[in-house]
């Protein structure tokens, strides 16, 4: 047999330059940016709307955002549901309104020779949408029904019991809409609150495309400037996420699962805080891929998953740092303790020179991949305005993430990982891994609906 080869070294990241945005105000005070990107001859979209999320949603009426949202293809006061899709199908176009939990977003992507269509059918949707009676209950009534049928996936019940603890009382807390919540809503309701949130004056259109950006502004501009832009609202400010005491572990019983899914999650850092890019360096050596030390370790050398991941999110707010490993309800104690030792050994030394680099080269290698399309960086400049980060983020980010040095990322994980702090969700069979997990810490046992002891 022929000696086994090994891989050549990753050569040095090559260069990446992204587009600069040009900004302007249209008369009505509709704010609008453009950058050329790409040589396909399409053009991508976005109208952002800050504080139009979920976190937008009143008391008692979860769900409201983003109901709103599916219902703006639903007709207008020129065209109904179907025409509005044959007018969209006409141009090879996409149009869809999408809700976060601190924005929604309404993006088309159209061929470039008719932008101006397709920029005229996005503006009717915003603005002339009537949010019918039918289609408003169809949307509601499939969310009812989307519903139930998460709450048969352990993996939904466990995301669900880590937020709602991870950020009890607060509007982060809520994975999803509620079955109550959108029991209560009424065409009234969702009419009301596109009235409020959707308004031009809050938004910012943004475009992408092979074209001259100039040309999408003066597209822009004909299609949006002479449109009312509504009242000019700023969003509410998300109040800042609780405080998290200790340590606790939620149980959610599954009976007869004959698999263990376990989450854990902690307080981090929010998205514009200065060591967010230290975070994702950090967190890219513990769980961040397939060469990461807990897959390593917990499926490569133990056999105890089919994969084992970490990750830092951020939204407006606040953020959190979480790890997960799904596993045989038999080795449930096995899974949680190698996962719990692996992410506090790495909180208190860090990770290894090697594994730093690799982290590091993976995060320059693969940054260019989800930019290559005008999709891609217009999606960069939403995250850019709607967290308040410079202008010059995204040009900087390889720099940035080259100089992160190990002990800044060792520091950083020291601070922000370290599971002495968080909340563990378990969803399985409580029978047999609720006196597992209590060996952990108290366990407080949850059904689908709320607690049960």
């Amino acid at each position: 047999m022929s000696a086994r080869r090994l891989p050549p070294p990753p050569r040095a990241p090559l260069p990446f330059s992204l587009p600069t945005f040009t900004g302007t105000r249209l008369a009505n005070g509709v704010a609008v940016r453009a950058a050329r990107w790409g040589r396909r001859p399409t053009v991508a979209v976005a109208v952002l709307f800050p504080g139009a999320g979920s976190a937008a949603d009143p008391p008692a009426r979860e769900g409201m955002a983003e109901i709103t949202g599916d219902t703006f293809l639903g007709g207008t006061r020129r065209r109904n549901a179907r025409e509005l899709g044959e007018a969209l199908d006409d141009l090879a176009a996409i149009l869809e309104v999408s809700t976060g939990s601190d924005s929604s977003v309404a993006r088309l992507f159209v061929l470039e020779k008719d932008l101006d269509e397709g920029l005229a059918l996005l503006a009717e949707v915003l603005t002339e949408s009537t949010f019918p009676e039918d289609e408003f209950e169809k949307n509601r009534r499939r969310q009812i029904d989307v519903l139930a049928e998460q709450r048969s996936e352990p993996d939904f019940l466990a995301r669900e019991r880590l937020l709602d603890r991870l950020y009890p009382g607060h509007p982060y807390g809520r994975l999803t809409s509620t079955e109550k919540g959108l029991a209560s809503l009424s065409q009234g309701d969702i009419a009301a609150f596109a009235a409020s949130r959707f308004s031009l004056a809050n938004a910012t259109l943004i475009l992408a495309g092979a074209a001259d950006p100039d040309a999408l502004l003066y597209a822009a501009e004909r299609a949006f400037g002479g449109l009312p832009a509504g009242v000019l609202s700023p969003p509410a400010a998300v109040p800042p996420p609780p405080a998290i005491p200790g340590f606790s572990i939620h149980l959610v019983n599954r009976p007869g699962s004959v698999q263990t899914n376990l989450l854990f999650a902690r307080p981090a850092l929010a998205r514009r805080h200065p060591r967010f890019t230290t975070a994702l360096v950090a967190n890219q050596s513990l769980g961040g891929g397939a060469s990461s030390r807990l897959f390593h370790v917990l499926r490569e050398e133990r056999s105890l998953t089919y994969g084992a991941y970490s990750s830092v999110s951020a939204r407006v707010a606040g953020g959190q740092f979480g790890a997960s490993i799904d596993c045989r309800t038999e080795v449930t104690r096995e899974a949680c303790a190698g996962l719990f030792d692996l992410i506090r050994a790495y909180a208190s030394e860090g990770p290894t020179a090697e594994e730093h680099d690799r982290s590091r080269k993976y995060l320059l290698g693969s940054f260019p991949i989800p930019r290559e399309t005008p999709g891609g960086v217009a999606q960069d400049e939403i995250t850019r305005l709607l967290h308040g980060l410079p202008e010059d983020e995204w040009a900087t980010w390889r720099d940035r993430v080259n100089d992160v040095s190990r002990e800044e990322a060792f520091l950083t994980a020291q601070e922000f990982f370290d599971p002495a702090t968080g909340i563990l969700a378990a969803v399985g069979d409580a029978k047999l891994i609720r006196p597992v997990l209590e060996s952990f810490g108290e366990t407080t046992l949850w059904d689908a609906d709320g607690p049960r002891s």
